[in-house]
């Protein structure tokens, strides 16, 4: 039994892939904290890589089963053991012209020198930091659950589209695969979608330990202060956090800026639209908001930004007739 595809796959933030000897049915395996070469198993979590990118765009793959990145620990020894995508888990792929890839990973010695995963040899399951280039397959799972994951704040805010989204809000479902993706990381759902989850759904939710708030946006439509401070205190005091609406664009990239907005960073309307935030009504929200934050601020001295409270809502008063 061989994996899919030729594993000439492109790597891709959010993504789900397998990773092969080119050519062969024998897997990238993470074992522990260690890796192996195994034969293919149709849906096995520990042959299951998911592509994930830091602040500095660089590549690192996190393993489905065990929550942990691949990289190098204690010399040349290719290990799954980091649960942070730090220095030694960047990796860099290189595609062959005849198919497939080399795998590259910095070097303890240089953080500029790129070193080869190789395989040991014949003999051995094992792969190793080493001189000479094992050519691997990179083979994608198709159709995944939350399209457009991506980490925002490495294992604590994540973005995505909608679970099972294809064109419609209505579209969103959680059922045992939605949960079994989330269960390696998320604990906290904030959804900014059209549509609440069923109470069936927010049950399976609950039984997974996982927190949901729901906070209802149409798309291109203005999002009020008021919910600006319930995304906040969704996000605030919760563990690691997605946010979706339904693509994953706009209103998720309000949610996003609103967040970092709160945690003090400077944001300009370039930053906004870099988040996906589209509509003018939107970005002036949100300078709305930012100019609400720095009011209290300038008010109270020094602020420790990675703990702001949100500046109390107040509605305008309506004019007596």
């Amino acid at each position: 039994m061989f994996p899919p595809g030729c594993g000439n796959d492109h790597p891709a933030p959010g993504e789900t892939y397998l990773i092969s000897v080119f050519g062969t049915n024998d897997m990238l395996t993470a074992v522990g904290e260690d890796t192996c070469l195994r034969e293919y198993q149709k849906g096995h979590h520990d042959q299951m890589w998911t592509c994930e990118t830091n602040s500095g765009e660089q590549i690192g793959m996190r393993n489905r089963h065990t929550g942990c990145f691949l990289g190098r620990w204690k010399g040349d020894n290719l290990k799954c053991a980091a649960s942070h995508f730090q220095g030694w888990e960047r990796l860099t792929f290189r595609r062959h012209s005849l198919g497939g890839y080399s795998l590259l990973m910095v070097s303890p010695d240089d953080g500029r020198k790129l070193s080869p995963i190789q395989h040991v040899d014949s003999s051995s399951p094992h792969l190793k930091i080493g001189e000479v280039c094992t050519q691997l397959g990179l083979h994608k799972i198709k159709n995944p659950v939350f399209r457009r994951f991506e980490w925002v704040i490495p294992g604590r805010l994540a973005r995505s589209s909608a679970p099972y989204y294809d064109g419609d809000d209505r579209d969103e479902s959680i059922n045992e695969t939605s949960i079994e993706f989330l269960n390696y990381g998320i604990k906290n759902i904030i959804s900014l979608n059209s549509v609440e989850l069923s109470p069936r759904q927010k049950d399976r939710l609950r039984a997974a330990e996982i927190t949901y708030s729901h906070i209802k946006a149409l798309e291109c439509a203005v999002v009020t202060q008021e919910q600006f401070d319930q995304i906040w205190n969704a996000y605030d005091k919760a563990g690691a956090t997605i946010v979706y609406c339904g693509y994953g664009d706009g209103r998720t990239g309000i949610a996003i800026s609103a967040i970092q907005l709160f945690q003090g960073r400077a944001l300009d309307d370039n930053d906004y639209r870099e988040r996906g935030v589209q509509c003018p009504s939107q970005i002036a929200a949100l300078n709305t908001l930012r100019k609400r934050i720095n009011g209290v601020e300038s008010d109270s001295g020094t602020v420790d930004t990675l703990d702001i409270r949100p500046p109390p809502y107040t509605a305008p008063e309506k004019k007596k007739k």
